[in-house]
């Protein structure tokens, strides 16, 4: 049995359910109507006996269910694997490898490099710690200007920074820049002529050289001896220059070393050896000289042939561009007039 609350709650429910149905209609109508719209034809009242019928229908289906809520069913683990997308392994990531190291230049603080160079005050020690740390900078611009500087401070000062920095630095480029700008100091600097001395006979041809040309600042016995031994080098270069500076800072006592220059294996050598001849005015190389007009190389003749003119004065048309049949008869030429002249001059037994 229904009681009267739930009854009237009903009829409510069903006036509410009528005028909405009602008006959808009415909306409906109004939205196919293509002009003009047609009002909706009252609604049919309904027999007392339907209307009865027609409230139990919703009535009943407004009526809650019973509530039955059956248990989830139990999926095994073999029945989920099937039912769940198979997934296949991922692969194994690739192993990284390992970062390139970075090489960094080590840089040596200023209180490890700097200890125990008497500064001439502090303004100056502040300077030499600025321009000892500029001096180990990769930009070469940065370290040509820190040398330029270091040689404002004073001699005593200038010499220990340089020479400290000598003592760590690794790369070749530097420690000629270094060599270059100790030798630009004053050649007395105590401890300086040592330094050139050992880095005289370093492994790399470039230091070696720039090592000797410094050693030829010094005007003395041992400096001499020193550029002599270099002269027997390996490498072509350092005895090319090494003879430039036997030359230049010891004139005629280099002339024995220019003699066996006209005969040495590289090209570069035997034109250098050839010039200095002439500038120096050997005539114990005029024998020498006359060999090398038959050199393989044409500017080794041509050095030749000039120095030959300078030191005797004479000259048989000698050209190093001339063809073959000319070059021989001027050779020719220059042994004849030797061996009728040489005992003229006054030679030296090298």
């Amino acid at each position: 049995m229904q009681t009267k609350s739930s009854s009237a709650g009903q009829n409510s429910l069903a006036r509410f359910l009528g005028a909405t149905v009602r008006s959808v209609e009415k909306e409906f109508n109004y939205i196919l109507s293509p002009k003009k719209r047609v009002p909706a034809p009252p609604a049919e009242k309904l027999p007392q006996a339907k209307k009865e019928n027609f409230l139990e229908t919703i009535s009943a289906a407004l009526m809650p269910l019973p509530s039955v809520i059956k248990p989830a069913p139990v999926v095994t683990k073999k029945v989920s694997e099937a039912l769940s997308p198979r997934q296949e392994p991922l692969p194994p990531a690739p192993e990284k490898s390992a970062p390139a190291p970075v090489v960094e230049r080590r840089i040596v603080s200023q209180s490890a490099g700097l200890a125990g160079i008497a500064f001439a005050n502090k303004t100056e020690e502040v300077e030499a710690e600025i321009y000892f740390r500029d001096l180990q900078s990769s930009s070469k611009a940065t370290r040509l200007q820190a040398l330029r500087e270091v040689k404002k401070l004073s001699q005593p000062t200038a010499t220990a920074l340089l020479d400290r920095l000598l003592s760590i630095e690794q790369d070749t480029l530097q420690i000629i820049e270094i060599l270059n700008a100790l030798a630009g100091l004053s050649p007395e600097a105590a401890g300086v002529k040592n330094t050139f001395k050992d880095f005289s006979f370093h492994k790399d041809a470039g230091i070696r050289m720039a090592a000797l040309r410094a050693v030829s600042k010094y005007h003395d016995e041992e400096s001499f001896n020193i550029l002599a031994s270099a002269m027997k080098d390996k490498n072509a270069e350092v005895r090319r220059q090494v003879l430039n500076c036997l030359c230049w800072t010891f004139g005629e006592q280099s002339i024995p070393f220019t003699v066996n220059g006209l005969h040495d294996s590289d090209a570069g050598v035997r034109k250098a050896a050839s010039q200095i001849a002439g500038a120096l005015k050997a005539e114990q190389a005029i024998s020498g000289l006359i060999s090398l007009l038959s050199d393989p190389q044409q500017d080794v003749q041509v050095a030749a042939s000039a120095s030959l003119k300078k030191i005797t004065g004479e000259d048989f048309g000698f050209k190093a561009s001339a063809s073959k049949q000319s070059k021989q008869d001027a050779v020719e030429g220059w042994r004849f007039w030797w061996r009728e002249n040489q005992m003229k001059f006054n030679r030296t037994k090298v």
